[in-house]
């Protein structure tokens, strides 16, 4: 074989040699998968706001503030209660008499009578004997214009001659309000009471001169 021959069979084989190493690389080229194309991260949104700082390891303490002392000129002196002014919210207490007007009744034979009993005093009227604790009026800043009595009621006929007397039984014992006798009334079978006002006894007439 001659020397320009083998040249062109040798530059035959290396060519059809790069041919099909060119041909293997782009298979292997196409066979690789294409890369995906890349995508960003979803964002995790705080929803407790800007992170918070970690707090620091020591925490100084704060000065005391100093606070001026208070001079015996600015203390206001305590307003005295006895300066002749009305003190608000003390109640006025009511004023008592020495008396009570009282006027019962017979229910069976509709008499009725108006009499004075004294504090302190027992009073009889028929079977009745009537013992007056207090008595007293309203004070003007009550609703009501009204006289009190505290009235004890005892149940006591006549002693009869040659009989012994009967011991006492209690009929009432309580308040009699003039403004509402029936607030709390006398309950007897016989007799019924009510305090008409409160006053100031009248004097005891004085003897007559012979």
């Amino acid at each position: 074989m001659s020397p320009p021959q083998m040249s062109k069979s040798r530059l035959r084989s290396l060519t059809g040699l790069a041919l099909a190493v060119g041909l293997g690389a782009g298979g292997l080229v196409r066979a690789q998968p294409a890369s995906a194309p890349s995508s960003p991260l979803p964002e995790v949104v705080s929803k407790s706001g800007p992170s918070e700082e970690a707090p620091p390891v020591t925490v100084p303490t704060p000065a005391p503030i100093a606070v001026p002392a208070i001079s015996d000129k600015e203390v206001a002196a305590a307003p005295s209660p006895t300066n002749g002014t009305k003190l608000v919210g003390v109640p006025v207490r009511r004023t008592r008499y020495d008396a009570a007007v009282i006027e019962a009744l017979d229910k069976v034979t509709a008499e009725s009578l108006r009499f004075e009993a004294a504090v302190g005093r027992p009073i009889r009227y028929k079977s009745l004997v009537f013992t007056v604790k207090a008595c007293e009026r309203s004070t003007p800043d009550e609703a009501v214009d009204d006289s009190i009595a505290y009235v004890t009621v005892d149940s006591q006929p006549r002693a009869q001659p040659g009989r012994p007397a009967l011991a006492p039984r209690q009929t009432f014992k309580g308040w009699m309000y003039a403004s509402s006798p029936g607030l709390h009334p006398l309950e007897h079978p016989v007799y019924d009471a009510w305090l008409i006002t409160c006053r100031t006894a009248a004097p005891a007439a004085a003897p007559a001169a012979r």
